[in-house]
């Protein structure tokens, strides 16, 4: 009598958790889908859903997205997702990566606190970047302008998508009558200077960012100019 005392309250606790573990049901792991869209953005809505493992093959590309077919199905990806895919192959993967990055080409367009405005084109040249630029400033019924070549030079690259440079330049400035932005007694002259800028990789194919400059007249009265300027840039 004494031991049945004794087990009884263990046999009760054994059975409540029998019973407890019997009544918890097993948690099935989420299931993870890829959706493919109507077309090359994520503008379309998704027409189709498949799993990492289903097996796909490109079809075609326009831009930085793939159109992807099961045989039955097809719809759009971003090639940035198609590491999801877990039967896509490796190297077929990396080369249409490497496909859609943008080129190391650049348009650039520029606002300054010197009233102007700039549209230039950079390109890459002995690792380093060159630069061709046109600046305009209408300043009431008269304006200058000038057309310059450089090269920008990165110093520095605290994070991934902020970078730092300077930049020298020397171009040939050109008044209209009446203008004295550069000179008083010439309506063309020559112009250097140099810069330092820091821009922001905001997206695949556009940075953002901020550039300042001082110039001078290379001659005799050595007229000197500062500006800032807000610069967008179209990486191609």
């Amino acid at each position: 009598m004494q031991a049945i005392r004794l087990f009884s309250p263990l046999l009760t606790l054994l059975i409540a958790t029998g019973i407890t573990l019997g009544g918890v049901k097993p948690v099935a792991a989420e299931q993870v889908y890829i959706g493919l869209r109507n077309g090359p953005s994520e503008a379309f809505p998704v027409i189709y859903e498949v799993t990492p493992y289903r097996r796909l093959e490109v079809v075609a590309r326009r831009g930085s997205w793939v159109k992807a077919s099961d045989g039955r199905n097809s719809g759009w990806l971003h090639v940035d997702d198609l590491h999801l895919l877990e039967t896509f192959p490796r190297d077929e993967l990396w080369k249409l990566v490497n496909d859609a990055r943008p080129g190391k080409n650049r348009l650039e367009v520029t606002l300054s606190t010197a009233s102007a405005y700039s549209l230039g084109w950079l390109f890459p040249v002995l690792g380093e970047y060159g630069s061709v630029r046109y600046t305009r400033a209408p300043e009431g019924d008269s304006a200058w302008s000038m057309l310059d070549a450089g090269v920008v030079t990165q110093f520095a690259e605290p994070a991934d998508y902020i970078t730092f440079s300077w930049n020298a330049f020397a171009g040939y400035a050109q008044s209209e009558l009446g203008n004295t932005h550069w000179s008083d007694t010439a309506e063309s002259v020559w112009v250097g200077g140099v810069g330092v800028e820091s821009m922001w990789r905001v997206a695949r194919y556009f940075d953002f960012g901020a550039r300042g400059e001082i110039g001078a007249t290379l001659d005799s009265e050595m007229t000197t100019h500062r500006s800032v300027s807000i610069v967008w840039r179209l990486r191609l």
